[in-house]
């Protein structure tokens, strides 16, 4: 009888652990998105809004009835280890257990799933999200319809989360941007392929055919939230080819037939996921927090941030210290202990706590975390600021630059676009976004002669720190797509309407307000762009190219004029998508000049007639003028123009030059001017071989 007794027990304890949802929380990225903020501090445990990017997942999903959650670290582990003992999710009063799994050697998705298959610890359907998710979204409604879609058909494996974001939404990544077909009514997803640069995406007349209810979106963004039956961890045990998520569903669609498999998708419409997958992002999700799209995730409602909020979006901590005369305009969160000084003028940034920013200070679309000092007369715009930084007076931060931990800047220096800033000698690329942890071994000298000193000329007389260069001799497709995310996606004209991030969209709203669709001509230049770049990718033949533009001419109804102009401008951009790093004229200069030979017979397609010479020239014109890299070195491109690939003619140059059609704006018509001056010396030698040429004669 007591026996009989236990058995019924050991059940009933059995289902009770069956009912227990469980997550597998990966807390490592496995890319260098981040970098070089991350070769210090794990993207995980990266602040947002001055709460840990791990904490709102970890909000994200105790909200969602998740009881036991395994944190699966790979670089920098003992750091996540350290914050979660002193957090309040492995508190002795917490009623959620988090336990975490630590792997060295672990590379990627598809290795922490098999670790965690050889491991036997998922009993049931899980969740699987990774480390840097912030979502407000009711997970009972997907999790209700997972399961009983399981209960009738366990060829189910997976149910993906996506949200409707139509393209161009803020928070669209373009990394992520991917096509399915899904049947409307079972919601079963029988084609999903990343779009990346692809202009064409086959897909099989058959599927049409046999399934009378599937719909082609294009109008999802991927959360990075599923849940997964326990298969999936076997599967990617059986599977070595499996590494991401991706992989994943590719291969379980492309085998559905052989394995009997099957992926569903739910679709989100009022409420709020995203994840931190780059700068681009967490520029993006900064805005939506302090916009209230993620509420309750928002700094004055999450336990003990202690923030108040005011109008215009302004949240403000306790013990903070407002000089007189100091501006706070909109979209501003300051933390606790920080200090501003008067006349300082700060607008859509996010201070940390503790900071220090001095008089006459400048701060716009500024990220800075804790500890920092920004001293008298700085200017930051558009940029990240870690902990300990030191901006010292009159220094001048451009758009989309990184100063990592422990960075000192100045005093009166510029910092160029892009510039990327690191304490540390970076170690060669991993291939990972949270590199190993220190080793306790010194790093290995970039120099024969040692570690190389501080460039002055960068960092300023009392600087201290060293320029990051990506690591790009391996550089896929998708890392080449997110160096270009940090230079050409922050933009200030993200965020010029509060509405813009809004997920909420009103009956006769397709898009947000601050993203309506591009122009015929900005499409054709992209698609020039594109074709261009695929071109000297792949040593597509300049007969194909020809091909390729004149299709997207027609598509786009765009005249002979605006062609060749926006052809020269796209060819001249090409270098700059190219490289991981701001180009100096001196290496601009390097690449374009084999650039331009080998698509001579495409300019020389377009280039012909005296008008078509002229519109080229505008092109080069309208390109110097916005490019501050090429205009010293516009003169030797025209040379080579002229001289090389031969489309340019003295006569027409000439004529150019001399050209009284000059902007009506004082500033572009300075800039003309200017540009005149750099080519005056050119100009000088064509003239005097013109009148040696008539003096032979």
């Amino acid at each position: 009888m007591a026996a009989s007794k236990k058995k019924k027990g050991d059940r009933d304890n059995l289902l009770k652990q069956e009912d227990i949802l469980q997550a597998v929380l990966l807390a490592d990225s496995f890319n260098v998105r981040f970098a070089p903020i991350t070769l210090e501090r794990p993207r995980a445990l990266l602040p947002l809004v001055n709460f840990t990017l791990l904490d709102y997942t970890l909000e994200f999903l105790t909200a969602a009835g998740v009881q036991e959650i395994f944190v699966y670290c790979t670089a920098h582990a003992e750091q996540i280890k350290n914050h979660l003992k002193e957090s309040k999710w492995m508190g002795e009063k917490s009623a959620y257990k988090v336990s975490t799994i630590v792997s060295e050697d672990c590379r990627t998705v598809g290795d922490a799933l098999r670790d965690i298959d050889n491991k036997s610890l998922l009993r049931s359907d899980f969740v699987l999200v990774n480390g840097d998710i912030v979502s407000n979204m009711n997970f009972k409604k997907v999790l209700e319809e997972h399961k009983a879609r399981r209960q009738k058909d366990k060829s189910s494996v997976m149910t993906l989360v996506c949200k409707e974001a139509s393209p161009g939404h803020k928070t669209r990544c373009k990394e992520d941007e991917f096509m399915a077909a899904v049947d409307t009514s079972t919601k079963r997803v029988f084609h999903y392929q990343k779009v990346k640069s692809a202009k064409r995406i086959p897909i099989s007349v058959s599927l049409f055919q046999d399934n009378n209810n599937v719909q082609l979106r294009y109008d999802l963004l991927d959360t990075h939230i599923c849940i997964c039956s326990p298969q999936v961890p076997e599967l990617f045990t059986d599977n070595f080819d499996y590494q991401t998520k991706d992989d994943f569903v590719h291969g379980i669609l492309i085998n559905e037939e052989i394995m009997g498999n099957q992926i569903h998708m739910y679709v989100l419409e009022d409420e709020y996921a995203a994840r931190v997958s780059n700068p681009y992002m967490y520029h993006a999700v900064s805005k939506d927090i302090i916009h209230r799209w993620s509420y309750p995730l928002v700094p004055d409602a999450i336990n003990g941030a202690g923030f108040t909020l005011l109008r215009h979006n302004t949240y403000l901590s306790k013990d903070i210290t407002l000089a007189r005369g100091c501006i706070l305009e909109e979209d501003v969160v300051v933390g606790q202990g920080t200090c501003i000084g008067t006349n300082t003028v700060i607008s859509k940034s996010v201070i940390g706590r503790n900071c220090s920013i001095g008089e006459n200070v400048s701060l716009e679309n500024a990220y800075v975390w804790d500890n920092v000092c920004i001293e008298s007369g700085s200017t930051l715009k558009m940029c990240i600021v870690c902990d300990r930084a030191i901006i010292k007076p009159n220094v001048t931060v451009q758009p989309n630059c990184v100063i990592s931990y422990d960075v000192v800047v100045g005093p009166d220096v510029i910092l160029k676009e892009g510039t990327l800033l690191t304490n540390q000698i970076p170690k060669a690329s991993s291939g990972f976004d949270d590199f190993a942890e220190d080793d306790g071994k010194a790093d290995e000298p970039l120099t024969e002669d040692g570690p190389p000193s501080y460039d002055v000329s960068i960092v300023g007389t009392e600087g201290k720190g060293f320029v990051w260069i990506q690591q790009d001799e391996d550089l896929d497709e998708d890392e080449e797509l997110v160096q270009q995310i940090w230079r050409l996606s922050l933009d200030e004209k993200d965020d010029e309407d509060e509405e813009s991030s809004s997920d909420e969209s009103s009956d006769d709203e397709m898009s947000p307000p601050s993203s309506p669709p591009p122009d015929d001509t900005k499409m054709f230049y992209n698609e020039v762009l594109d074709s261009l770049q695929r071109g000297i990718e792949e040593n597509v033949k300049c007969d194909n190219l020809i091909l390729e533009v004149n299709s997207s001419k027609y598509a786009y109804n765009i005249s002979m004029k605006e062609l060749v102009v926006l052809v020269m401008k796209a060819i001249l951009e090409v270098p700059i998508l190219r490289s991981t790093t701001p180009l100096d004229p001196v290496k601009y200069l390097a690449q374009i000049r084999p650039l331009l030979n080998r698509l001579k017979p495409l300019l020389q397609n377009y280039v012909k007639s005296a008008e078509s010479q002229m519109d080229c020239l505008l092109g080069l014109e309208e390109f110097s003028a916005n490019h501050s890299n090429f205009a010293p070195i516009l003169m030797k491109v025209m040379h080579y123009m002229y001289d090389e690939v031969e489309v340019l003619v003295e006569t027409v140059i000439l004529k150019w030059y001399k050209s009284t059609t000059l902007s009506e704006d004082p500033i572009t018509k300075q800039k003309q001017h200017d540009i005149r001056s750099q080519v005056a010396p050119f100009i000088k030698w064509l003239e005097e071989a013109e009148e040696e040429s008539e003096d032979e004669d």
